[in-house]
């Protein structure tokens, strides 16, 4: 009885599959992963607060300030001058769009109110202030 030999072609692994699968979970994971995050996290000590309500997290259009007076827009440095620019452009496409202000506790309070009135020159409608409960908050 003579058994037919397999052509040796045929018994090598292919490994078009395997790559196809591989692909195939690459390109799920990326879609199924979220990229834009809402803020960019710094190393800021927020301040306390005992009042406010909690914030819905939304896309908010991020500020951030440092002790030390850097200001940061979107995760990126900026200038003054530049952020009263990049929020006048924001509010001319999107007025009711929020901003929301992240800054450090010992941050000078001079830098605070130029970032608010930024805001207000804009003519931005919602503006927000992180910080952080304070033990003990009443209900």
């Amino acid at each position: 009885m003579r058994l037919d030999q397999e052509d040796p072609d045929e018994s090598a692994l292919s490994l078009t599959p395997l790559i196809d699968v591989v692909f195939l979970l690459l390109i799920f994971f990326l879609v199924s992963t979220t990229f834009a995050k809402e803020e960019v996290e710094m190393d800021l000590a927020l301040p306390k607060a005992r009042s406010g309500k909690t914030g819905s997290e939304g896309q908010h259009l991020v500020i951030q300030f440092t002790k030390e007076g850097a200001l940061l827009l979107a995760g990126r440095k900026v200038t003054l001058e530049g952020l009263q620019q990049k929020l006048q452009a924001q509010a001319r496409r999107d007025k009711s769009r929020s901003v929301l202000i992240r800054g450090d506790v010992d941050a000078r309070y001079g830098l605070f109110a130029k970032v608010m009135d930024a805001c207000r020159s804009a003519r931005l409608e919602r503006i927000l202030i992180r910080a952080l409960p304070l033990e003990g908050r009443p209900r």
